[in-house]
């Protein structure tokens, strides 16, 4: 058998222990690489000993006690100080190097330089000068993630919301102030804007150790009259200003299910009272919500809500809301349009509301119906009645039953006092027998739906007050109590084009909120963003 065979016949009976053992570095101090004849191999008592040891179930005590005795090394060599070394060039002159801290002091050290290399050891007695130990504290007030300032916790921030009932003294009590009541209503101006201040306005006071710091008076969220001590310093001397974008506007978003009730569940998902008055006032030309309400109708909703030193203080115009009524979807959108007015529309630009009301006086009586064949009371003579009457007290508001343009303002025969608007796509309407016109109202101006532009009278042909009101469609006139009126009036060209590239950030996000809910996916944000 040749040597070649010998090996493979060798090798093929080795077990891994074996080879362990053969190279095992306690046993070696150096491991020959060459290649070795199985023959000529031998094996020392200590190796042997070792195989046995490895082949012992106790041999997993060995390889535990290496192991702890490499980690024992690892750790030893872990806090061994090492040296930092900075390379410099071979002169007879000493270098320096800078050690700054600031870009207004440094301190320069020289450094020998006996070879090449020059080492600079840093340890733990290493000081720094004490110039550099100086730290400068921030001069502003440390921010959190969205910008808003850290809360002073000496500081209190007392709210209150303005009632129908309050007069200014009452409103100082109620915010706290009862010590300072008398010295602020000194001041002519502050009493005159608390005299002011309506009903759910905003009035907050901050004290510090009980004594006011600053008092806000906001008879709107764009505008507030902001109260301090005087800077001379003089106990109980106040001065205030006006101020402009003290508070903050932030998006929120909310979606709920109604289970006992559309308020109750709505406050339960922590949407103020007034946003839910607004749905109701928006969706109420396609929903009866005294009849058609359903325990798991679904509300979903963006909305704004007004923040003040990073406390919520209110909240203000809803944004976009899906209502789902019976498995029926509705939508809205809010939109402002060219000429500064904000109303709701669908998402295809189309009024939420309906393009006119019934009747121009709220809680009327019909005195006359519309008639082609009537007999006059004063002409005494058979005459076309091509509208209908109203009969209320002189000087009763009238409002514009849709939105619309002042084509004529002024007397007109038996009409009387008259109005006459025109409304988009051919649509006019008549009101007549005013007592006078809401003061500034001109040839030209817009008006919307529900604006008041006159006042019943019984100027003309008339047997006593009341509104003679017309509807008209391309110059025909018809019954306004019968005549199938439009749902809703599409934007202007110009609107529309404006609508479709403001509003739709607002759609895009009723659809993801859609889908949210549909998943049981909890949307509601009482921070905005």
């Amino acid at each position: 058998m040749n040597l070649r065979t010998d090996k493979t016949s060798v090798d093929s009976r080795k077990s891994w222990n074996d080879v362990i053992g053969q190279f095992d570095i306690q046993s070696y101090s150096k491991l020959d690489q060459t290649s070795v004849s199985p023959s000529k191999i031998k094996t020392s008592k200590a190796v042997h000993k070792k195989r046995q040891l490895l082949k012992h179930p106790n041999s997993l005590s060995v390889w535990i006690i290496r192991g702890v005795v490499t980690l024992a090394c690892f750790s030893i060599l872990g806090n061994l100080p090492f040296q930092s070394s900075i390379m410099l060039k071979d002169t007879s002159e000493p270098s320096t190097f800078a050690l700054s801290i600031n870009a207004t002091s440094a301190k320069q050290y020289s450094l020998p330089v006996e070879s090449s290399q020059a080492k600079l050891v840093f340890s733990p007695k290493f000081q720094l000068d004490p110039e550099f130990q100086k730290l400068s504290l921030p001069t502003r007030a440390i921010e959190t993630y969205i910008g808003h300032q850290v809360i002073d916790t000496e500081s209190k921030w007392a709210s209150y919301t303005v009632k129908s009932y309050d007069n200014p003294a009452n409103i100082l009590y109620k915010i706290g102030l009862k010590n300072s009541i008398s010295t602020l209503l000194r001041n002519k101006e502050i009493k005159t804007v608390l005299a002011g201040l309506k009903r759910d306005n905003i009035v907050r006071a901050r004290s510090v150790n009980g004594k006011l710091m600053e008092l806000l008076l906001a008879p709107s969220y764009k505008k507030a009259y902001l109260i301090k001590p005087s800077s001379d310093g003089f106990e109980g001397i106040w001065e205030g200003e006006w101020v402009n974008n003290l508070f903050e506007v932030r998006q929120a978003r909310s979606s709920f299910e109604i289970k006992n009730g559309l308020f109750l569940d709505g406050k339960k998902a922590g949407v103020p009272g007034n946003t839910i008055r607004q749905i109701i006032k928006v969706f109420d030309w396609d929903i009866d919500f005294a009849h058609d309400i359903r325990v798991g109708d679904r509300v979903t909703l963006v909305y704004e809500e007004i923040f003040h030193d990073g406390d919520k203080i209110g909240s203000q115009n809803l944004l976009a809301a899906e209502f789902i009524n019976k498995n029926k979807e509705f939508r809205t959108v809010r939109f402002t349009r060219e000429d500064g007015k904000s109303d709701f529309f669908t998402p295809t630009g189309r009024e939420m509301k309906r393009a006119f009301i019934r009747t121009p006086i709220a809680h009327a009586r019909v005195s006359s119906h519309f008639n082609p064949g009537r007999f006059h009371p004063v002409l005494h003579k058979m005459r076309s009645h091509k509208g209908t009457d109203f009969a209320a007290k002189r000087g009763t508001p009238i409002m514009a039953t849709g939105n619309g343009t002042v084509k004529f303002i002024g007397r007109k025969g038996g009409y009387g006092r008259l109005i006459v608007l025109t409304h988009r796509e051919g649509y006019e309407t008549r009101y007549g027998h005013m007592s006078r016109f809401k003061s500034d109202l001109k040839q030209g101006a817009k008006v919307y739906q529900g604006d008041i532009i006159g006042y019943v009278g019984s100027s003309g042909l008339a047997t006593g007050p009341h509104c003679h009101y017309e509807f008209r469609k391309n110059g025909i006139a018809a019954n306004p109590m019968t005549v199938k009126l439009p749902n809703s009036m599409s934007l202007t060209p110009t609107d529309l084009a404006s609508f479709r590239n403001k509003a739709i950030n607002l759609v895009l996000q009723l659809n993801v909120l859609h889908r949210f809910a549909q998943s049981n996916v909890n949307i509601n944000s009482g921070t905005g963003g």
